[in-house]
């Protein structure tokens, strides 16, 4: 992984703390990270989800480390190796990849969907639908 001049790579809890992952995990994290030999770490910060680039060697694809989950591993033989048994781990929706999450996390189970949260105002006196901020159109 190639850097600017100007532009470092940042330790692992440098790019972490950039990154707003939680400190919950950080030591989840440390332990897989140094299973898998990473060279480089690199904070993305301009995205509304900053992440980790977490840089190995071997030709193996980069880890990108989020707030509750970490993807980039090439099997669940891998997640497993590296992060442990007791991992929970899905197939990544980044190609040929797998994710495993961490303990604390924003991961929503498989299947679940966003609720429909749409507000609605009540009824006024006169019958009408009042707005959701409650004023009536016809009476006030």
């Amino acid at each position: 992984m190639s850097f600017a001049a100007n532009e470092p790579p940042d330790s692992l809890l440098a790019a972490l703390s950039k990154a707003r992952i939680p400190a919950e995990n950080h030591n989840f994290i440390r332990q897989f990270t140094a299973a898998a030999h990473i060279v480089s770490y690199r904070a993305v910060e301009h995205t509304s989800q900053p992440y980790v680039i977490a840089g190995r060697r071997g030709g193996l694809p980069d880890l990108h480390i989020y707030y509750g989950y970490t993807n980039g591993f090439t099997s669940k033989e891998e997640v497993v190796q590296l992060a442990g048994p007791g991992a929970p781990s899905r197939p990544s929706s980044r190609k040929g990849t797998w994710y495993v999450e961490y303990p604390v996390t924003k991961v929503r189970p498989a299947g679940e969907r966003v609720r429909n949260v749409r507000r609605e105002g009540g009824m006024c006196e006169c019958g009408m639908q009042l707005s959701v901020t409650g004023v009536c159109a016809i009476c006030d």
